[in-house]
């Protein structure tokens, strides 16, 4: 598909030729991937090295699409790609750069879930579990559309859900929701309900950030695994959950922040997600 001398450093990378290409790789997908047609991923890698290193003045305008579409790529043929260890770590920073961007946004984030799917065993090491933890714990200053936040917190979920060390899987589980708590905490916290009501711009701010903490939990609750009925209650992740989300939320339905759609919305998704996920 990809031909030519591009690769020297001395030769420009004709970019337009290049999305052209990677958008037929993508349209062509489900055919290659049902025959297995050979194909030497290498200039994927190296493509996605090329945009990694590239400056944020670099990637403007058309490199955007360009990006998305690489994206695309990866994401369509995750099983191939993320086949090799050393792999891993260079597509979780390139689609962790592109989850920023609007424009690929919504390509990196479903290609970051599909390589979490396919790859979970060569991604479940301390320096790509940082990754992923970097890209989750930024979630509340990204403000992505919740479909691509959703996809976000279940691939990260499922990476965490399979950590065999139940101390470092709490541990990460906490991180990951610690700015949830805030926000929900923030809402929640009696002593901020009056000032509230009086600051009409940070009450919206505070119930839109809450609204998307539950969101967040319900996803992470969805993609964690059953307990086993033969593993001690405190042993597992999700009731380690629970101890600190349950009290948030009786709180919460008690408060008159419920008369909010979104925010009743969110809570009550999260809650079912929470019993479904505990096996009660």
């Amino acid at each position: 598909v990809f031909f030519g001398s591009w690769g020297s450093a001395n030769v420009p990378i004709p970019w337009k030729e290049v999305e052209t290409k990677l958008f037929a790789l993508n349209v062509v997908s489900e055919v290659v991937l049902q025959e297995g047609q050979a194909f030497d991923f290498s200039v994927i890698m190296q493509l996605v090295a090329v945009l990694s290193a590239s400056r944020s003045e670099e990637l403007k305008g058309f490199m955007h699409i360009v990006y998305r579409s690489l994206a695309d790529v990866i994401g369509s043929y995750s099983k191939w790609i993320s086949a090799f260890q050393t792999n891993a770590r260079p597509l979780l920073l390139f689609l962790a750069a592109g989850i920023s961007e609007a424009v690929s946004s919504n390509a990196c984030a479903s290609a970051l879930r599909k390589i979490c799917e396919d790859a979970s065993a060569l991604i479940d090491e301390p320096s790509n579990l940082e990754i992923l933890m970097w890209i989750g714990e930024a979630l509340e200053k990204r403000h992505l559309p919740l479909e691509d936040e959703e996809e976000v917190v279940g691939a990260i979920s499922l990476i965490l859900g399979s950590v065999s060390n139940k101390e470092l899987k709490n541990n990460l589980l906490a991180r990951l929701l610690s700015s949830s708590y805030e926000a929900i905490g923030k809402l929640i916290d009696g002593d901020n309900n009056h000032s509230l009501i009086h600051n009409p711009a940070t009450y919206t701010q505070i119930l839109s950030s809450a609204t998307r903490g539950l969101y967040r939990m319900g996803t992470v609750f969805s993609h964690l695994p059953v307990p086993l009925p033969t593993n001690p209650a405190g042993d597992d992740p999700i009731f380690a959950l629970l101890r600190v989300f349950w009290p948030m939320l009786e709180k919460l339905f008690r408060s008159e922040h419920m008369e909010n759609g979104n925010l009743s919305t969110a809570a009550c998704r999260a809650l079912s997600l929470a019993i479904q996920s505990s096996g009660i």
